[in-house]
C-alpha cells in the first residue's frame, strides 16, 4: 500500500468513526480536482486532497482548489495522520 493509500485509509476510518460519509472521487474530464469528498449531517462537508511524503500540489490542483474555495466550499490539503485528525475535529466540532 502506498503512503497516500495509508492516509486515505486513515481519513476514511476517522470520518466513519465520527458518523460521517467518505467518497473517493474521480472527476471525468477534469485534471487537478480533489481526490476525496467527506460529509456529516448538518450539513457539513469538505473536499480533501491527500498528499503523502514529498508530494506537492500541481499548478492544476492549486487552481482547482482556489476555484472550489472561491465558490464557498471547504477544501483541505492533508499530508499526515495528524493533519487528518485536525481536519476531522474541526469539521465535527466547529
Amino acid at each position: 500500500m502506498t503512503p497516500a493509500a495509508h492516509l486515505q485509509k486513515h481519513l476514511k476510518l476517522r470520518v466513519k468513526e465520527t458518523g460521517g460519509e467518505y467518497r473517493k472521487l474521480s472527476w471525468a474530464g477534469r485534471r487537478g480536482a480533489t481526490d476525496t469528498f467527506v460529509w456529516w449531517d448538518g450539513p457539513i462537508s469538505a473536499f480533501i486532497e491527500v498528499k503523502a511524503g514529498d508530494d506537492t500540489l500541481s499548478v492544476l490542483q492549486e487552481r482547482e482548489i482556489a476555484r472550489l474555495r472561491k465558490a464557498g466550499f471547504n477544501v483541505f490539503i492533508v499530508s499526515t495522520k495528524s493533519d487528518i485528525n485536525q481536519v476531522v475535529s474541526l469539521l465535527t466540532h466547529p
